[in-house]
């Protein structure tokens, strides 16, 4: 069954099983992922940001809206910087939106001094004459694209002038790129590096990094201010699919009940 837009945060499941019939934790806690990296791995925790007004009724944001963080979406923020504050960042990166920038700047809190970093490439799917509606009024749009993406036509844009899934993981991994996190010389030295994006984008480029394909999107959840957690080879080809080790997915243990 097609997981449609911004309903992905309904059921995270212990040991999510993305495509393949593969299982990934989703429980585990943060602490117990964090002494990884060994070697010349990357260890790379995708975060999604936190929630906005616009989250809240269900209006598609996509790259054209930017709203600030809710009261809500701030408690949240703080809540990921606490979860993430004894890893040993080297980098915090965003997108330049600014409900990925309040939430990568709260983590900074607990990481002064860290290298900081915003990158366009990490920025919300374009939705494109979508953006702004409700999601409840163009849900047929919604329901009919998904599932050409989960049929395997992921360079499909969304009607009205959006962007494809290929295009949007073409562009965030050459973001991770640019942050010396994928395709780049091993001695780069970024070995903890924390990335705040967004929920669709998320699942395309989770999906693409560990090899179970963009059209598998729709078996990763992505809710809002969870972290994700991968390693990375850092010398692995820009569209490498076997670049990325899962550890932990959609991890929410740091949010309120």
């Amino acid at each position: 069954r097609t997981r449609s837009f911004e309903r992905w945060s309904a059921k995270a499941r212990d040991g999510a099983e993305i495509g393949g019939g593969r299982r990934i934790a989703t429980s585990m806690d943060v602490s117990e992922a964090t002494p990884g990296a060994s070697g010349a791995l990357v260890r790379l925790y995708l975060c999604r940001h936190g929630q906005t007004d616009s989250n809240a009724v269900e209006t598609i944001q996509g790259s054209g809206v930017d709203r600030p963080l809710s009261e809500l979406g701030l408690g949240q923020a703080k809540s990921i910087s606490d979860a993430l504050r004894e890893v040993p960042l080297d980098l915090v990166g965003s997108s330049t939106l600014t409900r990925a920038i309040q939430t990568a700047e709260a983590i900074c809190q607990r990481h002064p001094g860290v290298h900081r970093v915003e990158h366009t490439g990490l920025r919300e799917m374009s939705f494109g004459d979508y953006e702004g509606k409700v999601l409840e009024d163009v849900r047929d749009v919604d329901r009919d694209i998904c599932q050409k993406w989960t049929a395997g036509t992921v360079d499909e844009r969304w009607p009205g002038g959006g962007e494809s899934p290929v295009e949007v993981v073409g562009r965030a991994r050459a973001a991770l790129r640019d942050l010396g996190i994928l395709g780049f010389n091993c001695e780069r030295g970024v070995r903890h590096v924390a990335v705040v994006s967004h929920g669709r984008l998320n699942a395309f480029l989770l999906a693409s990094l560990l090899g179970i394909g963009i059209e598998a999107y729709n078996t990763i959840i992505q809710d809002n201010c969870c972290i994700n957690v991968i390693d990375i080879d850092p010398c692995a080809t820009v569209d490498s699919t076997t670049a990325a080790t899962g550890v932990l997915l959609n991890f929410r243990g740091h949010l309120a009940a």
